[in-house]
């Protein structure tokens, strides 16, 4: 067992209106310093506090969804596969990032969020480790007003729902659909379903705002195939997109939306109460079943649990309160320690067939060893009715004299004559009790005492019932609302969003051409000049300088497609091999006979295959991270280019306005709206091929969008 404290990493959302007076933040050291002056308006006697200052394990400020995803998920997704259950889970006030953080958007692959991405790692790490045999089931629920849905079955209320305790203290979900999948496509295809079936809806701060808690779980059953196959290791891990406290008279919520926040706030105060409790050493009683949340989430806080919480902040000035809220409750969560441990069970089925070939192995054994010593063909089978009445027969024999001595094959013989023995003692007394032949004493057993007549021992009565929380008001039937296809994705703000500034510095860079209107009587003069012609001469001499980076540039760019080509080719030929390897496996796989499968066997060529295959994923996997750099560095360069170009023509314009007193304006110079014609590069590579592991995100998403309008269409129908 493992002491882990919760890991707590803080997420600032990307704002231009950034509250840098009030917010200090050092992501070298964690620290986050807040500072809010005190108001004229309280009078002369103020004891407002001006200063707060928290200290976390990590600040990200303006960070991408892959540094978040490499900080928060990558560890937690080995942990679950070496046995160690984890959690994420996503805190903050309504607007701060929460779901773009867990979720992200579907209409942008590289903008995807944690659950995605951990999914993408999860089976890639699977494929690796050959010599283990991994179950990966997914489930998907949600709390909306303390009621549970499941959203893989629908989302319609199951009130078969109910959340309890195993005999080992794990919590889980009585009744919860769990759907089990084969590859990643399987599992985010189950993700974008659960997705469509969450409540959503709009306010003043948040245009589609998440109304309930909801936790994506990916349950694994892992075992080896080189050890005992009856071994199975348990974990899980739990993605959780908790909804966002949040102020009603800043959301303006009534109504419906009033009554939802007021569900959300009560659920979210039950949480801090329960942190609250975790970080008392000598509190005895933690209040987890106060709300469906805490009851559910027992596990991940306080439990046996690797647990990462991203608080997502909002660092504006109007929204300062509720920052110094939220790192508050992060900076309590701290506290807490979860004891976390491998959860190790026993396969039944694979114990019985095993507990069955032992025993025909050892009599099989039994029968060698007393054909060695020359005993004859001794049976170990319990003794047939027909053969026990002959063993009574014997022991009369010998209690009344008939027989002097008994022949003594087998140790199984000797139990059965002495349980005649007893059995005939039995009969004698209670004949000899019935007829008073015999007195009784106190010494002697009441072996004639009935089994009816024994005291029972009497049933307590008034058990605990097993509760699982209680529900907090009554929903009406129409409280759960119906979500569109076109309310599926939260689109984040685009803050969030990394906008590309080329287009638009292009466009600064032109308005800053100088349009030079000179305020004298003296008409403009004309002259008759080959522009293009002074364009090459200017490179040619004052600009050599920048036209010899913008070749050098262009000759770099060459040599990093061809290497792309070079690499892309090496990996569709290192792809073929991989499925060769596969077929190989797949083909020894279907020779296996059912005990075979059913205990894991590998014979030493295939181990050796799949050593093969491990290797040749390594390959692959490292080819497609240098083909991922390699067009990195080509969008930078390609930047180098085009900035070099807008500068060689803004100082050709400078050059021509002092030589011949006229803009490029003034003649109709096309350099000014110049395209890449002298710079350009011919190459079937520039159009990038779809990356590989977007290919599962992509076919996902079609697949949940084509299922969703063929379920309108047959609405419509209807």
């Amino acid at each position: 067992m493992v002491k882990t404290p919760i890991k707590v990493i803080v997420r600032t959302r990307p704002t231009v209106e950034f509250a840098y007076k009030n917010i200090n933040i050092n992501e070298n050291t964690g620290h986050i310093a807040i500072n809010i002056p005190k108001s004229a308006e309280q009078g002369f006697v103020n004891h407002q506090q001006e200063d707060w200052g928290f200290t976390f394990d990590k600040v990200l400020q303006n960070a991408s969804q892959e540094v978040v995803f490499d900080i928060c998920g990558k560890e937690l997704i080995h942990s679950a596969l070496g046995g160690y259950s984890g959690t994420i889970m996503a805190y903050g006030q309504t607007g701060a990032g929460k779901t773009f953080t867990m979720m992200g958007s579907q209409i942008d692959y590289k903008y995807r969020g944690m659950m995605p991405r951990c999914i993408s790692l999860l089976f890639q790490e699977i494929e690796a480790r050959y010599e283990q045999q991994i179950t990966v089931g997914v489930s998907y629920l949600e709390i909306y007003n303390e009621m549970m849905y499941d959203l893989l079955a629908g989302g319609d209320q199951n009130t078969g729902l109910a959340i309890q305790e195993d005999n080992n203290g794990y919590v889980q979900v009585k009744g919860l659909t769990i759907k089990k999948c084969q590859t990643e496509e399987d599992a985010i295809a189950q993700l974008f379903e659960g997705e469509t079936n969450r409540t959503i809806s709009e306010h003043k701060l948040n245009k589609a705002s998440s109304r309930s808690h909801c936790v994506f779980t990916v349950h694994l059953e892992i075992r080896s195939r080189v050890e005992s196959a009856e071994k199975v290791i348990i974990s899980k891990l739990n993605l959780v997109d908790l909804a966002g406290s949040e102020r009603t008279k800043k959301t303006g919520s009534e109504g419906r939306t009033l009554l939802e926040a007021q569900f959300i706030n009560k659920s979210l105060s039950f949480l801090e109460q329960v942190v609250v409790a975790l970080s008392e050493k000598q509190r005895d009683h933690i209040p987890y079943r106060q709300s469906k949340l805490t009851n559910l989430l027992k596990d991940s806080i306080g439990g046996n649990s690797k647990t990462v919480m991203i608080a997502n902040i909002w660092p504006e000035k109007h929204q300062l309160e509720e920052t110094i809220s939220t790192l508050k409750f992060a900076q309590r969560m701290m506290k807490v320690t979860n004891e976390s441990s491998i959860r190790v069970n026993l396969d039944p089925q694979v114990l019985i067939k095993k507990y069955e070939k032992e025993i025909k192995d050892l009599r099989q054994e039994l029968a060698m060893h007393d054909t060695l010593a020359n005993r004859g063909r001794i049976q170990y089978e319990p003794y047939t009715p027909e053969q026990q009445y002959k063993q009574q027969q014997i022991a009369q024999q010998f209690l009344n004299g008939e027989l002097e001595d008994i022949d003594i094959d087998s140790l199984r013989q000797v139990k059965e004559l002495f349980f005649q023995f007893r059995n005939l003692y039995r009969n004698l007394v209670k004949d000899l009790e019935n007829k008073n032949y015999i007195p009784r004493t106190e010494k002697e057993p009441d072996v004639s005492k009935k089994k009816s007549d024994q005291v029972k021992p009497v049933e307590s009565v008034g058990m605990e019932e097993n509760k699982h929380g209680f529900g907090l008001g009554k929903a009406r039937k129409d409280a759960k609302p119906t979500t569109n296809i076109e309310n599926l994705v939260n689109i984040p703000k685009d803050e969030f969003k990394q906008v590309d500034d080329k287009a638009q510095q292009e466009i600064r860079k032109e308005s800053q051409i100088t349009e030079v209107n000179k305020e004298s009587t003296i008409e403009k003069r004309i002259v008759n000049v080959d522009k293009q012609q002074a364009f090459t001469d200017f490179k040619n001499k004052e600009g050599s300088s920048i036209n010899q980076q913008i070749l050098e540039n262009i000759n770099q760019l060459k040599d990093k497609k061809d290497n792309i080509i070079s690499l892309s080719e090496t990996s569709n030929q290192l792809k073929k091999d991989i499925e060769i390897k596969k077929g190989i496996i797949a083909q020894k796989q279907l020779n296996k006979n059912q005990e075979e499968i059913a205990q894991g066997i590998i014979d030493e060529e295939e181990y050796q295959t799949l050593k093969e295959l491990k290797e040749l994923k390594k390959q692959l996997k490292q080819n497609q991270e240098n083909i991922k750099s390699l067009k990195s560095e080509i969008i930078m360069i390609d930047q180098c280019i085009n900035q070099s170009k807008q500068a060689l023509v803004q100082k050709f314009e400078e050059h021509f306005l002092k030589k011949y007193g006229l803009t490029l304006q003034d003649i109709n110079n096309p350099l000014v709206n110049q395209k890449e014609e002298d710079y350009s590069i011919n190459d079937p590579s520039e159009q990038d091929d779809v990356d590989q592991d977007a290919l599962a995100y992509i076919r996902a998403k079609n697949k949940v969008t084509q299922l969703q309008k063929a379920r309108k269409q047959e609405k419509m129908h209807k």
